[in-house]
């Protein structure tokens, strides 16, 4: 077993104090150690944990899993192979607190053999000694810390680590001609890290990053921070603000300084087509580094959003929390296939290392070292779309490499 989670993690994961005493690591090992037998499952079935925000302000993520997954299992069945899918849901409330006691009970309680969700890195972190002491797999839809993977070689990235976006948006603009950039991100540990990623790559393409700004998540009035930026007169600014009310008010700044128009403004999942009915006009032009658009012209978005919309309604929107639960269940269905229901976590692993499939996003690799996917990412640009705001994809880095950013 890892005898504790990293200590490079405690600088990405939200700064949460995520680290587990001496007494309790040595009360998770007794109690799952003596009843492991509860993770073998019932013959040819096989139970899918998810754990992770159902309430609370964090809650759109568990809500969007939920589509994700009843859209693959409608599409596809609830049979793989000879076996049997059976999904079973706890809530944290958003609370890491919860995390380890949640993913506990769903494998010693549920009998589950694989585990989907979390959502944020400190929920991930405190149940790593849990997921390692019984060796489950578990598939992380959006968790995007670059340091979790440390934790837990039973983690699966389904998301991205935010670095890399940041390493594709600065590549990106200096290829397209700007010069000089700003940076200006939410003052805690994912946005640290899309700085500390973003200026190198921009500078060591010969870019010069003028200024930049760490924003207070309690901030209401962002009239400050767009003022400082419009002072530096940048080519570009890259932004990372958590979607919501915060970001709609960044976005609002900004413009009424004249920049959505004359400046490229580059976020990453600020803007998510299920989030963008909460902007005004002023969004028009913004700019987005990610992996996903629900405008993807290929079959497996086709059949994903159709399914998506036929079971929710044509009003919903895919996002990428819908898209990582939906991918989640298309790697459990694809071992299960081959597997059954004898999840053996380190044969899952050998299968999955390398493993490649046709996503809603494209084809997928998932990276032999990192866990991590090589994936297409695309740069979208917000437009007016048969009088409805839309992400429009402007442009495609291939089968991007998880840790290069290239």
């Amino acid at each position: 077993m890892r005898d504790r989670v990293p200590e490079s993690l405690g600088n990405s994961a939200n700064r949460e104090e995520i680290m587990v005493t001496q007494g309790n690591r040595l009360g998770t090992i007794t109690v799952v150690a003596g009843l492991l037998i509860s993770t073998t499952a019932m013959a040819d079935t096989l139970k899918v944990g998810v754990v992770g925000p159902m309430t609370g302000p964090l809650a759109v993520m568990g809500e969007q899993w939920r589509h994700g997954i009843e859209t693959f299992m409608e599409l596809n069945g609830d049979t793989a192979g000879d076996t049997t899918i059976e999904v079973v849901y706890r809530d944290t409330m958003g609370n890491p607190a919860n995390a380890k006691q949640m993913a506990q009970e769903l494998i010693v309680r549920e009998r589950v053999q694989a585990l989907v969700g979390f959502g944020i890195s400190p929920s991930a972190a405190a149940a790593a000694p849990v997921i390692n002491e019984v060796q489950i797999p578990t598939f992380l839809p959006h968790v995007a810390s670059p340091a979790l993977m440390e934790a837990s070689p039973y983690f699966v990235r389904l998301g991205q680590n935010i670095a890399t976006n940041a390493q594709v948006a600065a590549k990106w603009a200096r290829e397209n001609g700007m010069e000089s950039a700003y940076v200006a991100v939410a003052d805690y540990a994912p946005g640290h890290d899309v700085a500390n990623a973003f200026k190198p790559a921009f500078e060591s393409a010969g870019g010069t990053v003028t200024g930049s700004d760490n924003v207070p998540l309690s901030t209401v009035d962002f009239s400050p921070f767009a003022e400082r930026i419009a002072e530096a007169q940048p080519d570009m600014v890259q932004l990372f603000i958590p979607p919501g009310a915060q970001a709609v008010s960044m976005v609002k700044a900004l413009a009424a300084r004249g920049m959505m128009e004359d400046t490229l403004i580059m976020g990453q999942g600020e803007a998510e087509d299920s989030d963008i009915h909460l902007f005004d006009g002023t969004i028009k032009g913004f700019h987005s580094a990610i992996y996903y658009s629900e405008s993807l012209d290929n079959p497996e978005n086709a059949a994903f959003v159709g399914g998506l919309q036929a079971k929710f309604g044509e009003d919903v929107l895919p996002s990428t929390f819908t898209l990582g639960a939906y991918d989640a269940m298309a790697l459990i269905y694809a071992v299960a296939e081959e597997m059954g229901a004898d999840f053996d976590g380190d044969a899952v692993m050998e299968k999955l290392s390398g493993y490649s499939w046709a996503s809603p996003r494209g084809k997928i690799t998932l990276d032999a070292e990192s866990r991590e996917p090589i994936q297409d990412f695309v740069i979208r640009r917000v437009e007016d779309v048969d009088g409805q705001l839309r992400n429009v994809v402007v442009d495609t880095i291939p089968q991007v490499h998880p840790i290069s950013g290239s």
